[in-house]
Order: structure tokens, then C-alpha cells, then sequence
């Protein structure tokens, strides 16, 4: 018995070791990844969306996530046609789709509150609070 106890120490040490070794891998993976997180906002709109991507596949290899991974690589090689005009445009765009999916949703209320059917009412109410909710999302969204 007292022969198998240095070799028990012995698993015990390099199980230690190897924790070490993971904490160590994951706080240098997780420390450029928040810093990544702060100083992209600074950038101009198409330089932030790429560092926020390759932030994300930094997190993804991390993780192991190979789906996700491949969307986010994709998704990072189309970024060679990114223009800072082209995403103000684009959330524009987005921006006014959204304004005028509420103002359907208002006319929808008015007409709904008209009829008096207080299931009606209490349904079209929801969807212009999804629809304001949607717009506020857009609006404060990155670039």
C-alpha cells in the first residue's frame, strides 16, 4: 500500500497541472476577447463590425462551436465589401421599415379599439409594443 501512494500523488500533481494549464488557456482566451469587446466601439462602423466578428470567432473556437464558427467566418470574408455608407444605409433602411411597421400597427389599434372586442384589442396592442420594442432594438444597435 505504501508503493501506490507516491502514485497516486504523482496523478494528483500533473491532474494539478493540467487544471492550471486549462484556467491559464481560458483567461487568455477570455482577456483579449472583453478588451476586444470595449475597443471596437471606438472604431468607424465597418472596421467595429469586423472586430466584433472576429471577437465572436475568437469565442467560437473557444468553444468549440463549429457551426457557429462557420457562419461567423462567412460572414467575416463578405466583409471585404463593407463600406461605412453602405451599413448607415442599411440600418436606415432598417430603420424606416420599422417605423412604418408601427404605424400599420397604430391604424390596426385604432380600428381594433373601434370594434370594441377587448381580445382584439389587448392583441393588436402586443404587436405595436413587438413593433416599438423592434424599432428601439435597431436604433440602438451597432452599426
Amino acid at each position: 500500500m505504501g508503493i501506490a501512494w507516491p502514485r497516486e500523488q504523482e496523478k494528483m500533481a500533473a491532474c494539478g497541472w493540467s487544471m492550471l494549464i486549462g484556467i491559464a488557456t481560458a483567461v487568455s482566451v477570455a482577456a483579449p476577447l472583453a478588451f476586444a469587446a470595449t475597443s471596437c466601439d471606438t472604431l468607424e462602423p465597418c472596421a467595429a463590425k469586423a472586430c466584433r466578428l472576429d471577437a465572436d470567432i475568437a469565442q467560437a473556437k473557444a468553444k468549440g462551436n463549429t457551426r457557429q464558427l462557420a457562419s461567423l467566418e462567412r460572414a467575416r470574408a463578405e466583409m471585404v465589401h463593407c463600406s461605412d455608407d453602405g451599413l448607415k444605409q442599411k440600418r436606415k433602411v432598417a430603420l424606416e421599415q420599422a417605423q412604418r411597421r408601427i404605424d400599420r400597427r397604430e391604424v390596426e389599434l385604432k380600428k381594433v379599439e373601434a370594434s370594441g372586442n377587448a381580445a382584439k384589442v389587448k392583441k393588436a396592442q402586443r404587436n405595436l409594443e413587438s413593433a416599438r420594442k423592434a424599432y428601439a432594438e435597431i436604433e440602438k444597435s451597432p452599426l
